[in-house]
């Protein structure tokens, strides 16, 4: 089976004010398809981020939300994702 792997970056922003975007494509969103079965080595994806230039957004001082969803695929019956569902953390920064 398949997993649907999502990420969001600085997701409680509108899409065009975003602060925080994938450096490859230059994208606030990442999907991919991850295939889950025994046997199969483990999935590593290493993403890499940049924040824009502070000139080109106002708001300095809220936090940059991030999430990441699984899903299923609908035809995938009898499976179930068991894991947290919410996972949080805040990392301290410093604006230069």
């Amino acid at each position: 089976p398949e997993l649907e792997a999502e990420l969001q970056l600085d997701r409680l922003k509108p899409r065009p004010s975003r602060r925080v975007l994938l450096l490859q494509g230059h994208q606030s969103s990442w999907q991919e398809q991850l295939v889950v079965a025994p046997g199969t080595p483990p999935v590593c994806s290493n993403l890499t981020a940049y924040l824009r230039d502070e000139a080109e957004f106002k708001d300095k001082l809220s936090p940059v939300a991030l999430s990441v969803a699984l899903t299923l695929p609908r035809e995938a019956p009898g499976l179930v994702l068991y894991g947290d569902t919410l996972v949080q953390a805040q990392v301290g920064g410093t604006w230069l």
